[in-house]
Formats: C-alpha cells, structure tokens, sequence
C-alpha cells in the first residue's frame, strides 16, 4: 500500500492531521512541541482513498547535519520508507529559515511533496501562504487539521499523486498494462423533487436509483459508476437540499450533511433545476455553496420539456445567474429533460471540459508578463493621493485556480480594481466558468532576496 509522511517543524499539526486521517488518537497532540519522537504508522483514508500515514518528530536546525539523535534518524528513514511527502507549516508563523533548508533536501529526494500550510483559518493564518511560494514547490493547500478545512484540496492532490506515483511504477516495472483513467467525480444537487434521480437512470441507461412524484425520496448519497467516450464517472445521487429554517428533523439533518460533503468531495457538481417552475432563492445558495467550497458548477435547467415559452424562460435563467452569480462569469447552463434523455451529451462535454480547466497552471512568468501591461494601462486608482503599487502575481493553487496579488497596500485597494483584474485574467487565460480565487497581500516578490 502507498505510504505518505507528514514532515515539518514541531508543533505545526502533523499529529493532529494524522488522528484525522487516521480516524483514532493514535498519536498524542499537545501545544508542547515534540510530543512526537518515534515515527508512527496508520492506516489513512479519504474518501476513497487509501493509503499508510506516517506521523514523525519535528525537523529542527541542525536536522541536515551527521546526527545520532534517534528521533532524526527515525524521520529520515520514514522519509526514504515514504512515495508521498506531506511539508507541514504553521501558517500563522510563516516560513523559517530551517524550513527553507529542510525544503532544499525534500527537493533533493524526487520525491512528490505537498506543502501544507496548516492553522489557516481566519486571517492570522494566511502569512504562510504567501511564504510558501519561496518554498520551491508547485502543490500548496491552505489547511485547517483541527477544523478540517482543506481536506477536499488535499483529497485531489493525494489522488492525482497517487496515480502519477502509479504510472511511475508501471513505468518502471516495464508493464504493458493500460493505466485506468480516474473516475471524474460528479455530485447530482438541488431542490427536493428536480429530477436528479431520473436523470441519472436515462444517463446510465436503466433504473438504477428508486423515482417518484413525490419529494424526498432519495436520503443516502448514492454513487453510480458510468463511461462517457471512455471516461469514467462517478455520478452521485443526494437528497434535496431545503431551506435551512425547513430542516427540523435529525433524519433530514444527517440527509443535508451527506449531500454537503458529496459537494465538497465531488470534482464537479451539477445544480438540477426545474426550469419550468423559475429560478428559487435556494437554487442560488446551493450554487453559492457549490463556489464557495471551489467545485466546479453547472446549472442543469431541466424539465425543459415542460417549458412553453422557451426563449422568454431561457432568458430568466440567464439574467437571474448572471446577477446574483456575478463572480464567475459566463457559467454553464444545459438545457436538459431527465426524462426524455435531451441534453445529457452536452451536459458532460461540459463537464469533462470544467475538469481540465480547474486544474490549469499557469507560470510565475507568464503570469507577470500578463500582469505588467495590464497595470500600466489601467494602474490602481490613487488612494489619499497616494500610489498603491502592484508588484507580482503568481499562482499558489488549482481545483479552483487560485492567485496571490502582491501589492503595497491590499486594504485599499478598490474592490472594482479587483473586479476588472479578476475579468481581465478569466478573459485572457479562459478561466470562465470557473470559481476563480485571487487573494491580495502586501509585500514584495517572494522569489527576490529581500
């Protein structure tokens, strides 16, 4: 089985990230640093995934030198015994000097390594993030181990390493197997009673999930393996999200639980819609919760069988998202019927083309390139007669694309200025569609010797 290692300094989290994952208190989580001494071994899941978790002793300055110091060597042997590194910081401190160091020998081993920037929650936690790009590595997750926050992201790049570390392997071993593709993930969301369950028995051909006139028949979160043109796809099934002042009952609270955390573990999700009834305030703040947790969206208006005046209808549709979903520009919208089986076709070609965008990257140069004549032609508006300076730009994220805009004063800066910079970069590097993140920080380019 495929064994990942949490590394980092003491006291940033790894134990309590290992405990989550794990799923025990195995290891012993204290505010004093170096609780941990031995290295210790669990098995991990994730969703679907699985795999050995490897918690260690904190590095400290002298953790590059000849040593004898056991809790030394027992990292460095999980560090060779591990395929997967996990670089845990403490976002509230930022990146120091020994980190800097030990990230020089993580890049030394080629090993896959994803830098964790862990207690990032509120504000306070964020110094980290934008430290983490002098790290040298292109995976960084804001990350919360005692709130969770973060799991989805490290979910993704767990899997996508998972199979690259799986190719290697076939690679190595001269196999001639054909690699399997992953299952692209897709959550079916919406109102009570929008067709998400008929839809998916016209999808995958026969009735696999139980239908009815009446609301609410479809409680658990139900996971449905298809092929589109050789893709595989896991469509998942949930429960009708109400109103919350609606929800009363335990059932139908751990019904809503189930179906928000197949929106926060689903690639994409697909908001079912009756557009023969209009758009619902609800509709709206499912689609709000699908962007805020940066999923990939689709609006599926369906029941479009039922629509007479289609052109008038079409319209409102387009307009009500528009307006109320101003951050992502040019969003999905299929027209479908669950029923008669219209509009599936479009609806994954879609849906296999949103995948490959969240997961763009695009260079620190190219980006800056991008951003220099965008300043200089629209520089930031004067703020008490005073410039407010926009220096760099690069990209610390994917699933969604996520940016740091470094500036000299980001407190002030307009929030049309950052409206026109967010268009200007969907427009110039086809991010449409997509729930685009960009932060502002003050300070420098991270890459330049202070």
């Amino acid at each position: 089985m495929l064994k990942i290692v949490l590394v980092g300094r003491p006291n940033v989290g790894k134990s309590t990230l290992f405990n989550r994952l794990v799923r025990s208190d195995k290891a012993i989580v204290n505010n004093k640093p170096g609780v941990t001494r031995d290295r210790k071994y669990g098995r991990a899941s994730l969703v679907d995934l699985n795999f050995i978790l490897i918690d260690t002793a904190g590095i400290e300055d002298s953790f590059e030198a000849k040593t004898v110091n056991q809790s030394k060597s027992q990292t460095l042997f999980a560090l060779e015994d591990a395929q997967i590194i996990i670089f845990v910081i403490d976002g509230r401190v930022g990146v120091l000097p020994v980190e800097k160091m030990f990230a020089k020998s993580l890049i030394k081993t080629n090993k896959s390594t994803i830098v964790l920037v862990n207690k990032s929650e509120g504000g306070n936690g964020l110094v980290g993030l934008s430290d983490s790009a002098t790290l040298g590595f292109d995976h960084v997750i804001p990350f919360s181990a005692e709130h969770g926050e973060g799991l989805s992201d490290l979910y993704d790049y767990i899997k996508d390493l998972i199979e690259f570390e799986n190719k290697e392997t076939h690679k190595i071993n001269n196999l001639n197997t054909h690699k399997k593709k992953s299952s692209l993930r897709i959550g079916i969301v919406g109102r009570p009673n929008t067709g998400k369950s008929t839809l998916i028995n016209n999808i995958i051909g026969h009735k696999r999930l139980v239908t009815g006139v009446e609301a609410g028949i479809t409680r658990d979160s139900i996971e449905v393996s298809w092929n589109y043109k050789n893709n595989p796809i896991s469509i998942i099934d949930t429960a009708g999200l109400r109103r919350k002042s609606k929800v009363i009952n335990n059932l139908e609270k751990d019904m809503v639980n189930d179906t928000l955390r197949t929106i926060k573990f689903s690639d994409i999700c697909i908001l079912l819609v009756d557009a023969s009834k209009g758009i619902d305030k609800q509709d709206l703040s499912i689609a709000r919760m699908i962007i805020g947790e940066g999923r990939g969206l689709i609006i599926g208006a369906n029941m479009w069988d039922k629509v007479i005046d289609r052109n008038t209808i079409k319209d409102e549709i387009f307009n009500q998202f528009k307006i109320s979903l101003f951050q992502i520009k040019k969003i999905s919208i299929i027209f479908l019927s669950g029923l008669q089986s219209q509009g599936i076709e479009e609806l994954f070609e879609n849906a296999l083309d949103i995948k490959k965008r969240l997961s763009i990257r695009i260079s620190t140069g190219k980006l800056n390139r991008w951003l220099t004549p965008i300043v200089e032609d629209n520089p930031p508006p004067l703020y008490k007669g005073k410039k407010n300076n926009i220096r760099y730009i690069t990209q610390v994220n994917v699933r969604p694309p996520t940016f740091v805009v470094f500036l000299s004063s980001p407190d002030n800066l307009q929030s049309s200025y950052k409206r026109f910079l967010a268009a200007s970069l969907m427009k110039d590097f086809n991010l449409f569609g997509l729930p685009l993140r960009i932060m502002y920080r003050k300070g420098k380019n991270p890459y330049t010797d202070k």
